[in-house]
């Protein structure tokens, strides 16, 4: 099969093999593979996120950096054959899941950030059978590959607690922060106050219901929450930026109680000032999984349209499109959420329409 193959810090378009599923599982074709933050921090902090991955004790993130690596866990496919054991499944059908699947030892490992198992990135990939979901067959294939990042941010606020009488702010408006400002208002948190500096996902901010929209180079999210709340209201603060520096600035904004929930992943070392936020009386959570069943519902959000999921969607790739599609990932203000189509061809970043 031809994949996108990380190989000495190097992507690379290879041919080859595909893998096999096991007892439990299903072999499955790529229709779409949004690239993930994690897929850059991956890439372009290898030994931090290994080491990390490591010292956290989390053996789905560990992969061998010298051995080939085909990302990609954000994923919308369709069935070619179960495996041994399976039923229920067709060929032809159209799945996502969660990018979960068990290696022989029976360790559970992640699809894309495992050399045993290969992600969205090539074009064809094993999926755990018990974590798949299939598509209604009204939704187009490839804007159900955003059910596993709006599942983060939707997720993340089922975790969270905050609910009708509550305040939120929402710092970051990626794919992540989107689905929380969903989550917020389904719950009828009000404000919802969203700081972003990208007028492109300000815009979609606005678009998902937003109360309040700032530029932070122009107006404080805390200061705009102050002048939105009624007196009493429980805040609850989502970093969904993963910025250096930013947690710490939570801690002396953010008011006497508040619960804050760090989504966002920052890769590199970070420094905050304890006390501040002991003294405030600060619940802080730092947040990878969210409940399972905010996954499937993540999905039926989106066929009801209730969730716009492709709006997000400003751009896609084939697989020699990869790097360019990184790099300009780095630069918010052109794209949100790019997909890696196995039918798309060329080194340029398509149209959504593509």
């Amino acid at each position: 099969m031809r994949a996108a193959v990380l190989r000495g810090g190097t992507f690379t378009v290879e041919d080859i093999a595909a893998p096999e599923p096991g007892e439990g599982q299903v072999l499955v074709e790529t229709v779409a593979c949004g690239i993930c933050g994690s897929d850059l921090s991956a890439y372009r902090h290898t030994a931090e996120f290994l080491r990390a991955s490591i010292d956290s004790d989390t053996p789905s993130f560990v992969f061998d950096p010298d051995a080939d690596l085909v990302m990609g866990h954000e994923l919308a496919a369709r069935v070619v054959r179960p495996g041994p054991g399976v039923t229920g499944f067709e060929p032809g059908e159209v799945v996502v899941g969660l990018p979960w699947a068990l290696d022989g030892g029976g360790v559970l490992r992640t699809i894309g950030f495992s050399n045993t198992f290969p992600g969205g990135f090539g074009e064809r990939m094993v999926m755990q059978a018990a974590a798949l979901v299939k598509v209604p067959a009204h939704v187009p294939p490839h804007v159900a590959a955003l059910t596993e990042p709006l599942a983060v941010g939707i997720g993340n606020v089922a975790r969270s607690g905050a609910e009708r009488g509550g305040a939120a702010i929402v710092i970051g408006a990626g794919p992540i922060g989107l689905g929380a400002i969903a989550g917020l208002l389904e719950r009828g948190v009000a404000p919802v106050v969203v700081s972003e500096p990208s007028p492109r996902r300000r815009a979609l901010a606005r678009a998902f219901g937003a109360h309040v929209v700032v530029d932070p180079a122009e107006r404080d999210p805390f200061d705009a929450w102050r002048e939105s709340v009624e007196p009493g209201q429980p805040l609850t603060i989502f970093e969904c930026s993963g910025k250096a520096g930013m947690f710490d600035r939570i801690t002396y904004a953010a008011p006497r109680g508040a619960t804050v929930l760090l989504i966002g992943v920052c890769m590199t070392e970070d420094t905050f000032r304890p006390v501040v936020g002991i003294y405030k009386d600060l619940t802080v959570k730092m947040c990878l999984t969210y409940p399972p069943e905010e996954y499937p519902k993540t999905l039926a959000r989106i066929a009801a349209g209730s969730v716009d999921a492709a709006s997000l969607i400003t751009g896609q790739v084939g697989f020699e499109g990869v790097v360019a599609a990184i790099d300009t990932l780095g630069r918010p203000d052109e794209h949100v959420k790019v997909l890696v189509r196995p039918h798309l061809t060329g080194t340029d970043v398509h149209p959504p329409t593509a």
